[in-house]
């Protein structure tokens, strides 16, 4: 497979990469057919050790050889030519760029598959980036220096945080592209081959390590990703995230897990996402099952006709999973492996327990009730952070005396410590200020959002709500009464 003129004109006119760069890197061209268009289309290709990919011309579609094995591009150079320094690029045409921009070949890779394809953050030989374990087994752990030079966009940064883990961040530097410009190939476009070359091998950072940092030396952490809860008269005064840790209480019958499903519900439709749950007071059937069937279609379950429970539980099949011990001796150690799996094999991004107190506890010979709780929640942290996740834990209140008895408990009210106030980004408290009046059920309810670690997640207030026994859902009754703050 040579390289053809056509295509060795459009990387010159459209990228600044002459033809001597691609033919050094071994790159070729072909008519090959991309399934994104639907069609056959001429292509660049890029040969890897064990096989190919290709991006259609002038069409961006790609496509990759089948039984092509993840790894570096340029990896077997790399290997050969034994560099110091390594420059990390997070595309085959930043490589090129790069290239043409005087560093030699041996000295630049590209990941395989970049930042979109990333998968949940899990351990590296479940993340596809064994890869990289495997190439520093090779011999890349011989370099001395690592240069990141890949997207400047969140998911970029997101891989580069990765990469620094990965690679050992003593010996990570990385680059800040221009305004404008969001990679090595921008770079060599609009400022030119002397300018990326000088940039990348001179105005790169070191990353942080641990200790006292200059503003400017700080990497950018990738942007929390907002959901809204699915109750317009909220506004911004309650928002969720991945990589947060929050915790719902409140008194036993005050219908904690009932708006709780109804909230993650409304988010999951909306963003599409997948929730997994360890509900071990409330069973996924026929419990679950019916809170979510009456949610989907806006009717009571027992409304439903077939084709309505089999449509609701289609939706549900794709959007829940749910743990079960099969001996219901449930520790966090169990939890958190099925929630890891929950999140690699199935995109899971949002995890609730709920309650707390029915887990088995693993506390350590002369570890206070405290001391456990502040090291789970420690765990639970870092797995919301590292994971990509959201963690939601149920955790009911110790008994209350004196005065407040009836009245909504705090977060410094949960069983066992003062943490579940600290050491969490946010907490919630669901309160029904009267459950009866007489005879008549009330069906009143408030939400105090009790914590928000970041201006991000909204801020303290206090939500009115009403449960709306005719269509089995919860609605806000902010508009009706005035706003509470």
């Amino acid at each position: 497979m040579t390289l053809s003129d056509d295509v060795a004109n459009w990387a010159k006119t459209e990228r600044g990469i002459s033809r001597e760069t691609l033919e050094q890197l071994g790159v070729a061209s072909g008519t090959i057919y991309f399934p994104d268009l639907n069609r056959k289309s001429e292509g660049i290709v890029f040969h890897y050790r064990d096989g190919w990919k290709a991006r259609a011309v002038p069409e961006k579609s790609f496509v990759a050889g089948k039984g092509l094995k993840l790894s570096f591009w340029g990896e077997d150079d790399a290997l050969a030519d034994q560099p110091e320094t390594i420059f990390l690029v997070e595309g085959e045409l930043d490589r090129c760029a790069l290239v043409e921009a005087g560093i030699p070949r041996g000295s630049v890779l590209s990941v395989p598959n970049g930042a979109k394809q990333r998968s949940a953050e899990a351990p590296s030989e479940l993340r596809g980036y064994s890869y990289v374990d495997e190439a520093l087994k090779a011999g890349l752990n011989q370099a001395k220096k690592f240069v990141w030079c890949g997207d400047g966009d969140d998911a970029g940064l997101s891989l580069r945080a990765d990469m620094a883990r990965l690679l050992g961040a003593a010996r990570f530097w990385f680059v800040d592209w221009p305004e404008g410009c969001k990679d090595a190939n921008d770079v060599l476009r609009t400022e030119g081959a002397r300018d990326l070359r000088d940039l990348v091998t001179e105005g790169s950072l070191q990353w942080p390590v641990a200790g006292l940092y200059r503003l400017g030396e700080l990497p950018e952490p990738p942007a929390l990703t907002l959901w809204d809860p699915g109750f317009s008269e909220w506004e911004s005064k309650i928002r969720l995230a991945p990589r947060t840790l929050s915790v719902v209480t409140g008194h036993a019958g005050m219908g904690k897990t009932l708006l709780w499903t109804q909230v993650w519900f409304q988010i999951v439709q909306a963003y599409r996402l997948v929730l997994f749950a360890a509900t071990f007071e409330t069973r996924p059937k026929p419990h679950m099952r019916k809170q979510l069937r009456t949610l989907f279609m806006g009717r009571h379950e027992r409304d439903l006709d077939d084709d309505d429970k089999r449509k609701a539980d289609g939706w549900i099949n794709e959007h829940y999973l749910f743990a079960v011990h099969p001996e219901h001796r449930q520790t966090l150690e169990w939890f958190l492996d099925l929630a890891e799996i929950a999140i690699v094999r199935h995109g899971a991004k949002v995890i609730t327990l709920d309650p707390w107190n029915r887990l088995e506890g693993s506390r350590e010979r002369n570890e206070r009730e405290d001391e456990y709780i502040a090291r789970c929640l420690r765990t639970l942290y870092v797995f919301a952070n590292d994971m990509n996740c959201h963690v939601q834990i149920v955790a009911h209140p110790a008994k209350m005396d004196g005065n407040r008895r009836g009245g909504p408990p705090g977060l410094e009210d949960i069983a066992g410590a003062k943490h579940w106030e600290n050491m969490v980004d946010q907490g919630f408290v669901v309160h029904r200020p009267e459950i009866f009046d007489g005879v008549n059920r009330k069906t009143e309810a408030v939400l105090y959002h009790r914590k928000a670690r970041f201006d991000e997640l909204g801020y303290p207030c206090k939500l009115g709500l009403q449960y709306n026994l005719a269509t089995g859902r919860y609605r806000s009754t902010d508009y009706d009464t005035g706003a509470y703050s």
